[in-house]
């Protein structure tokens, strides 16, 4: 009995590595399910990361409404996220530390908030 646990333990581990290996490997490839469900918990993390820095700087910009904010955070999300598209998730953090991606993100920030009209 208890060589079948530990027979459907290793099996069940070896297939959830197997499913990770794949999801990771997958996770650029275009129109993939992998490739999908990246691209949604990148705009999650961008659209969490946006409104974090769009509420410290709310009290700068007291005459900008909430749904220029919101603007705001939307095209950074868009426009972010298609840099990030081709990123593989184990190299995403790496990618997202650079200074050249920083100050791009700076700069697609500034552009949005520019075109939502956030003065």
């Amino acid at each position: 009995m208890l060589k079948w646990v530990v027979l459907a333990v290793v099996i069940v581990a070896a297939g959830l590595f197997g499913l990770r290996k794949y999801t990771l490997d997958h996770a650029t490839e275009e129109g993939s399910f992998p490739a999908r469900v990246y691209d949604k918990r990148i705009e999650k993390e961008l659209s969490e990361a946006c409104n974090a820095t769009v509420k410290k700087l709310q009290r700068q910009f007291e005459e900008t409404t909430p749904a220029q904010f919101a603007a705001t955070c939307k095209c950074f999300v868009n426009d972010m996220s298609e840099k990030l598209n081709d990123v593989a998730p184990d190299e995403l953090r790496a990618f997202l530390q650079k200074d050249t991606t920083m100050k791009s993100a700076q700069n697609i920030l500034k552009k949005c908030g520019y075109a939502a009209g956030v003065n």
